[in-house]
């Protein structure tokens, strides 16, 4: 059935499609024919709706509903809900400017054979929660840990444990009760981690029941892959494995480039093609290596559920597809990424993705909370789950810390716990068991601003009616004419390292008394966001000497530009006081005063 929302639409009513069912009594039974709606908060493209689906609820039974909206092959939203009372509401989820078709199925199971519920949680920890050894008071790992009990996974998936596992394994523990507890195995092998470094972990409330022995040919190790069979409630079973893939061959640098360039109508560096190529350096043999070699090794023919969590080093094909194009950060930007799609060719979802198809609105950046996150949503950490009874319920990624964790010292550097975001995800394994037992994880809309909004209201004040001073800078590539001279390649730096230290200053100077409608701060356009500034003070003045504050500013580790309302102030002077910038720098690419027209 196709939909368009009509007119102040709130409510519209619409038949359900059933899809074909097991009969069984042990499992699942047809179930009645469910009808839904779409309550939606506007009337047209850019609403925010969600579906109410209604079945028949009967004793001793929950149902299993599942909803899709879609636009031909593309898909914007999908659920997969669990009821007892037999309705249910999707997330909400934007309507694209096109028809959409919505379909629902329901499935009507036995109370006591729904399945188990599994949360997963994928991370990189940086050098096992240290900073790559900067941090070493031992307070991001302890908050680490307390994040980790937080989450409270079932299974979690750990890239770069680097000396930590047995500190996060008994911060785990810590006060938990018998049947709560965690079981870790170290992955890397000492062959493996004597070179590289202990890399991968896996802790675990289910069963050990047996670990799979070291794998490694030309293309991967222990330090790439490990894994164990993990007995489930129930007596069935599920394979999990740790992963990490090669970094070079840079494809969050190379895209976020390309995507910039597009954007503002910059000479590409690199094709599509060339970009693409990235993958092909070593994460497509690697990639091959462990879903053609070394998983077949380790399971054989066993059809239990197969579930995967790492760095993959790699962005989605899925994300940077024509669908998303125009999303926020993609600049046109289409690229069909050979590496994550050989995941889906082997039969394993991209969880986070299939929670949340529609990548503008959920972009689950988790490359880097500590370094910046660029201009693009860079995704690449992962959860991967295969089998016929796997089923997701919900994911989400996290980039920051706990509340109670913000007031320490250690949240102006280190933003997040680690420079990578983490992957949690929600999923149920169908079989014995009373299916879901809390509330799915579930991602917020954006996780940042809609990227390069639109210009300020009034006139651009030339850049040749300009001039720019620094109480530091670096000679050559950091002076502060860099900052006023239309061009969005070069950048003011501080001095660096930086000598004097923050706070740092840049005036600008607009040659005579103006009345200013506002003026754009555009930070470093680089994927090195070294001194992008994140905390200061824009202030004013009529003379160059006497400077008088308008307001504080706190901007985000991101590319998009920080405008500031001046609401017709007067002034001939601009400065901006940067009190923290990333690394202890002062750096911006531009800063663009408007006057009213």
């Amino acid at each position: 059935m196709r939909f368009l929302v009509p007119p102040l639409a709130v409510a519209v009513a619409l038949t359900g499609l059933l899809a074909a069912t097991n009969t069984t009594a042990a499992s699942a039974d047809r179930a009645s024919k469910p009808s839904y709606r779409l309550d939606c908060d506007g009337n047209g493209p850019g609403s925010t709706c969600t579906v109410v689906a209604t079945g028949k609820a009967r004793p001793h039974r929950v149902e299993e509903f599942v909803t899709t909206v879609r636009s031909g092959d593309q898909v914007w939203a999908r659920d997969t809900l669990y009821t007892r009372d037999g309705q249910v509401r999707s997330r909400p989820f934007v309507l694209p400017d096109k028809d959409v078709t919505v379909d629902v199925s329901l499935t009507s199971l036995p109370e006591k054979h729904v399945g188990t519920p599994l949360r997963l949680m994928a991370w990189n920890l940086f050098v096992g929660g240290t900073y790559n050894r900067q941090e070493n008071t031992g307070e991001n790992l302890a908050q680490m840990i307390d994040y980790m009990n937080e989450v409270n996974p079932d299974i979690l998936f750990v890239v770069e444990g680097y000396g930590s596992g047995q500190k996060i394994l008994d911060g785990l523990n810590a006060g938990r009760a018998e049947g709560d507890r965690f079981a870790g195995v170290q992955l890397t092998t000492p062959e493996d981690y004597s070179v590289n470094g202990d890399n991968l972990w896996l802790y675990t409330k289910l069963d050990i029941q047996k670990v799979y022995p070291r794998y490694a040919d030309a293309d991967i190790s222990s330090f790439n892959l490990g894994g164990a069979r993990l007995g489930l409630p129930n007596g069935k079973h599920v394979h999990a494995f740790s992963l990490w893939t090669w970094h070079d061959g840079w494809a969050y640098g190379d895209t976020h480039d390309a995507a910039v360039q597009n954007t503002h109508g910059l000479p590409r560096t690199k094709t599509n093609e060339q970009i693409l190529e990235g993958d092909n350096l070593r994460r497509v043999a690697m990639g091959k290596a462990i879903l053609e070699k070394a998983i077949p090794s380790f399971i054989g023919d066993d059809d239990a559920p197969v579930l995967m969590g790492g760095d993959l080093n790699a962005q989605s094909h899925l994300d940077w597809s024509e669908q998303f194009a125009d999303a926020p950060g993609h600049g046109g930007v289409v690229l069909p990424w050979p590496y994550t799609k050989l995941y889906t060719d082997h039969g394993f979802m991209d969880t986070f993705r299939y929670a949340n198809p529609d990548a503008g609105r959920y972009p689950g950046r988790t490359w880097s909370p500590y370094h910046g996150m660029g201009a693009i949503p860079g995704r690449i950490d992962y959860v991967f789950a295969r089998g016929k009874d796997v089923r997701v319920l919900g994911s989400r990624a996290d980039i920051d810390r706990l509340p109670r964790h913000r007031q320490s010292w250690l949240n102006q550097p280190y933003p997040f716990y680690s420079d990578h975001g983490s992957v949690i995800t929600d999923v149920l394994i169908r079989g014995k068991g009373t299916g879901p037992d809390r509330e799915p994880v579930t991602e917020e809309p954006g996780k940042g601003r809609h990227i390069w909004p639109a210009e300020p209201a009034g006139r651009r004040i030339p850049p040749a009616e300009l001039k720019a001073t620094a109480s530091t800078f670096k000679p050559g590539v950091g002076d502060p004419r860099n900052a006023i001279d239309g061009k969005l390649t070069t950048d003011f730096h501080s001095d660096y390292p930086a000598v004097p230290p923050q706070p740092h200053t840049i005036t600008v100077d607009l040659g005579r008394v103006r009345e200013l409608s506002a003026v754009r701060f555009q930070p470093k356009l680089r994927t090195n966001m070294n001194g992008t500034i994140l905390k200061g003070m824009v202030q004013v003045s009529d003379d160059g000497i006497t400077f008088r504050d308008v307001t504080p500013v706190e901007w985000p580790r991101m590319t998009a530009p920080n405008d500031v309302s001046l609401q017709g102030l007067s002034a001939r002077y601009i400065r901006l006081r940067s009190d923290y910038g990333i690394g202890g720098a002062s750096a911006l690419a531009e800063i663009i005063p408007y006057e009213k027209a």
